[in-house]
């Protein structure tokens, strides 16, 4: 009896401290959160677990706020389609579909002018966990994955293992490389930082005649049943471990003539119809807890923790390259224009190539 009893006093201390941790901001978020009961979710399947990965968020977030709100998932199409959606909808006074938007950087920074997201004290939230790198666009928008864009491809039936981009214009790849067909990854390339327009624009020319066809970013099977052997440039490689968890030959890697890193960014939409229980989902995706199951259903996770999985292999990646990641935020992405701009001429480019 009395080992019970100290276990339950050790219990009701850890609960009050986790609690006395609570800063006053948070606490009425959650109360509020509590109020509206659910969270509406509207992202592909293969987006931070789809509807596993909902379910592991709704378990996640009740048991560390004591909350009972229930996570409706709905698939849905690609990120940048599911902006629109919620831009055509706010312009017609009609409630978001999503209580929270995932959206890669460059995407997001084609909406901050249509001021479509809350800004949100982030930082008054959770103090030790959303600092101010973490939050970008005025408070509207809060990293929550790091994205390594490159290259997936085929370890089994390549010609060669590839290190540089400029692998890819050798004889034994023509014909049997994929890119997207919205030129995933070479507005950064073009960038004045990076290669630059004339440089980025002779690539896509010379890419152009090793090209089979166009395939999304998530169309992995292709790539590990030897449909294609590469996908130039993917959109970071997360969605690829569904497939070597089940012994696929295919893998992602970051070339060394292409050594960035980006982000995919959570924000709530300013018509979401739940948008205090989607701002509590778009803060404890940054705990620890949160982080967990964002790496367990996309294996990605924001290397800005130093715990992160991602931490890890960005400093394996700058170890070995020798340098430091440039880094593609929402600001860096605003002043992309000469990138834009090329990236555009790109896409025309590659898509006659196919």
């Amino acid at each position: 009896m009395r080992g019970f009893i100290i276990l339950l006093a050790c219990l009701l201390a850890a609960g009050a401290a986790r609690a006395a941790e609570r800063t006053p901001a948070l606490q009425k978020l959650v109360e509020d959160a509590a109020k509206q009961g659910e969270i509406d979710l509207v992202w592909s399947q293969s987006t931070l677990g789809g509807t596993r990965g909902a379910a592991a968020f709704e378990a996640g977030l009740n048991k560390m706020f004591g909350t009972k709100l229930r996570i409706k998932f709905t698939p849905g199409p690609s990120m940048p389609t599911v902006g629109n959606e919620i831009a055509m909808r706010q312009l017609a006074g009609q409630p978001a579909q999503t209580d929270a938007y995932i959206g890669f950087s460059r995407d997001l920074s084609d909406m901050v002018a249509k001021d479509l997201f809350r800004s949100v004290a982030w930082t008054g939230l959770m103090p030790a966990r959303i600092t101010p790198a973490v939050v970008d666009a005025n408070g509207t928008m809060v990293k929550t994955v790091t994205g390594l864009l490159g290259v997936t491809y085929n370890t089994a039936l390549a010609p060669a293992k590839p290190e540089y981009l400029r692998d890819f214009l050798a004889p034994g790849w023509k014909g049997k490389i994929a890119t997207t067909p919205y030129s995933a990854g070479f507005d950064v390339l073009a960038a004045k930082d990076l290669w630059g327009p004339e440089k980025a624009l002779d690539y896509a020319r010379a890419l152009s005649g090793q090209i089979a066809g166009l395939i999304r970013c998530d169309d992995n099977e292709r790539i590990a049943s030897g449909e294609f052997l590469a996908l130039v440039i993917d959109c970071g490689g997360s969605d690829i471990f569904n497939l070597t968890d089940h012994g696929a030959p295919i893998a992602h890697f970051t070339p060394r003539d292409y050594p960035m890193l980006s982000y995919y960014y959570l924000a709530v939409p300013k018509n979401a119809p739940h948008a205090a229980a989607g701002t509590l989902f778009v803060a404890f995706a940054a705990t620890p807890e949160g982080q967990r199951i964002v790496w367990d259903g996309w294996h990605g996770d924001l290397h800005l923790y130093p715990e992160s999985h991602m931490h890890q292999r960005v400093a394996e990646i700058e170890q070995r390259f020798g340098e430091k990641l440039h880094d593609i935020d929402i600001a860096w992405q605003m002043g992309n224009a000469q990138g834009r701009t090329v990236w555009r001429d790109i896409n025309k480019v590659l898509a006659a190539g196919k």
